[in-house]
């Protein structure tokens, strides 16, 4: 009986907190979604501007927030929490502020579908399997094959995901996984290095991602998918890890450390707006 009332309890504190918070900041257009840590085992999913103004947070405390992801169509949040004794588990934030809902367990949030009414999540087992999980059904389908994915990222025009895949060498390659059936494209093949962690430009036309290429520092390079781009690379010299694109795609937000920075997509004067992990810019 003590158990229930405590799981109780802490079911009506997330939503009053939620509800409290986000209600009133609902429009999380043209946002920087992030992770704060307070301290060890205590993190929060917060938002601030893109100038690093007006910081607020969206949940309780939860031991290990990861990769926040925002649907401008239903208006979601969703992320994954990683537990004490190294579970995780998938949430979504509804659009009013005042329902944060566990969903699935043993699995880790990637993104949503471009409509808001599916998410890809990755299995946290040595299969390492992606999924595209359909809300309202509650139905999984595997995309994978047999691909060891270690994240992914779906194209706004739900046309392609982009996926961080284990290889057979032990690094991690780039692949785009078609929604229509046109197969399955190795976009980057680097033996020694790794390419982790890919971002569409809301253009469909760009990859942003992270990689060790050059060096011991972890670099953002971008990778040109469209038609006239044939997958070429460009380098804007930026050390940092989870890139993403501002709504114009004409800047990104990245992490460096344990701070949160925006710069053009040359890499001139980068700016640094606040301290987190794993943001991610909001359309």
């Amino acid at each position: 009986m003590k158990n229930l009332l405590k799981k109780l309890t802490a079911a009506v504190f997330v939503m009053f907190f939620a509800s409290n918070l986000y209600a009133a900041e609902n429009n999380l257009s043209n946002k920087i979604l992030f992770v704060e840590k307070e301290q060890a085992g205590s993190t929060y999913l917060s938002v601030m501007d893109p100038n690093g103004a007006n910081k607020k947070r969206l949940t309780p405390s939860m031991f290990n927030i990861v990769f926040p992801k925002y649907n401008n169509k239903s208006g979601w949040v969703a992320f994954t929490n990683q537990t004490a004794n190294m579970n995780s588990e998938i949430y979504i934030l509804n659009k009013n502020g005042d329902q944060l809902k566990k969903i699935l367990t043993n699995a880790s949030f990637e993104d949503f579908s471009p409509d808001g009414k599916s998410f890809l999540y990755i299995t946290t087992d040595q299969n390492a399997s992606l999924y595209v999980f359909n809300i309202a059904k509650k139905e999984a389908t595997k995309v994978s094959q047999s691909l060891k994915v270690t994240s992914a990222n779906w194209s706004p025009d739900g046309e392609w995901i982009v996926a961080s895949v284990l290889t057979d060498n032990g690094t991690l390659d780039l692949y785009l996984i078609s929604c229509y059936a046109q197969g399955i494209i190795k976009a980057t093949d680097t033996p020694n290095a790794n390419e982790a962690f890919p971002m569409f430009s809301n253009d469909n036309m760009k990859v942003a991602f992270y990689t060790n290429r050059h060096g011991d520092k972890n670099e953002i390079e971008i990778l040109g998918v469209g038609v006239k781009n044939n997958l070429a690379l460009t380098r804007p010299l930026l050390v940092g890890t989870h890139p993403s694109f501002s709504p114009d795609d004409k800047s990104i937000v990245y992490q460096d450390g344990e701070d949160i920075f925006v710069s053009d997509l040359n890499g001139h004067e980068p700016t640094k707006i606040g301290t987190g992990r794993t943001p991610y810019w909001t359309k």
